[in-house]
């Protein structure tokens, strides 16, 4: 499987999809996709990951079980981020994409993700970690 043109054919296939991140539980950028306009702007990319990533965490404070899916949506675009096999599927969108669309898309990046597992499972701590529901 090549991963990174599934990510494109799967950006492709939902209008107003911009941009996919997968990162490591610590934020770490493993793989992008997207439009040029999206990833040249590194400072953008960057400060995207690291805001939501570190919201994770407080989530599981609300102790609701185990974070599948965050969504936020802001004047201007939207966000889902998917805690799929220890990776965060990070999809980046414009503020009229369908938003079921968006949520819905963790059905087809589940594949994607137990792959990247078989073939290059993280490193960080999240290894000793129970998986997320």
């Amino acid at each position: 499987m090549n991963v990174q043109q599934e990510l494109e054919e799967l950006m492709l296939t939902y209008e107003g999809v911009c941009a996919i991140f997968i990162t490591d539980h610590d934020g770490g950028l493993i793989l992008n996709v997207g439009l040029p306009v999206t990833l040249d702007n590194s400072r953008f990319r960057q400060q995207l990951i690291v805001s939501h990533v570190t919201t994770i965490p407080q989530i599981h404070k609300l102790n609701m079980g185990g974070h599948q899916t965050t969504f936020a949506m802001y004047e201007s675009h939207q966000i889902a981020i998917h805690s799929l096999a220890r990776y965060y599927f990070i999809v980046h969108a414009g503020a009229n994409t369908n938003t079921g669309a968006m949520l819905a898309l963790r059905e087809k990046l589940a594949p994607i993700a137990n792959y990247m597992m078989t073939v290059c499972p993280p490193i960080d701590g999240d290894g000793l970690m129970p998986p997320p529901s």
